[in-house]
């Protein structure tokens, strides 16, 4: 009868054993199942994460470029402008205060016609024509001749129709016969149609002085 007991009693610990060892597979399963889970979601989330965060770093990286795109287009704008005014004032005023007689003075007009539109050329202030009241030539009378010497054009504006305003300085001699030469520095206010590729406005404004060579 005892044996029959024993017995019985190591079959329930066993059955229960089993039990507990079955009920503990079956959470350790579900915890893994679980926690698979979650790491898959982590994962996702952390790709998710990083794909903003390279479209965000793309984004920046972009608004970088256009404008360091902006700013070097508006610096070549600007040198190509410079060079432009500095250029064409140039090929000007070579010709403008380059002269020896009322023949070479009155040309001068014709030799800038390329470069300068019909306000400019026609303009009595820039160019006369060299003669006084009695309609004698003051250029021969007083035996006046001028060269270039040089000139410096500063860009002070572009519009949107590409026309350049800037200031030019200009230096030139001169002489009156057999007197001593002088060196004069001029200043004008220049505009240059971009478009045109010609001077559509000059303006003297002053001079910076005279030197008597």
């Amino acid at each position: 009868m005892g044996k029959k007991i024993s017995s019985v009693i190591g079959l329930i610990v066993i059955i229960v054993s089993l039990i507990c060892l079955g009920t503990f597979k079956l959470q350790q399963i579900q915890y893994n199942k679980e926690t698979a889970n979650v790491k898959q979601m982590l994962n996702q989330r952390k790709k998710v994460l990083q794909e903003r965060q390279k479209i965000a770093r793309q984004s920046v990286l972009n608004e970088n470029l256009v404008s360091s795109n902006k700013t070097k287009s508006e610096n070549t704008q600007a040198y190509e402008a410079s060079q432009d005014l500095q250029t064409i004032t140039k090929k000007f005023f070579i010709e403008y205060f380059t002269y020896d007689s009322q023949n070479t003075y009155i040309k001068r007009k014709n030799r800038v016609h390329g470069i300068a539109t019909s306000s400019v050329l026609n303009d009595k202030k820039l160019f006369n024509n060299g003669l006084d009241k009695t309609g004698h030539s003051i250029i021969d009378a007083e035996q006046i001749t001028s060269s270039y010497d040089g000139s410096n054009a500063y860009v002070s504006g572009i519009d949107q129709n590409q026309i350049v305003s800037g200031i030019v300085e200009v230096s030139y001699s001169s002489r009156k016969g057999s007197h001593s030469s002088s060196k004069t520095t001029d200043i004008y206010l220049v505009k240059f149609d971009g478009n045109q590729r010609k001077v559509i406005q000059i303006q003297r404004i002053g001079t910076i002085g005279t030197v008597v060579n």
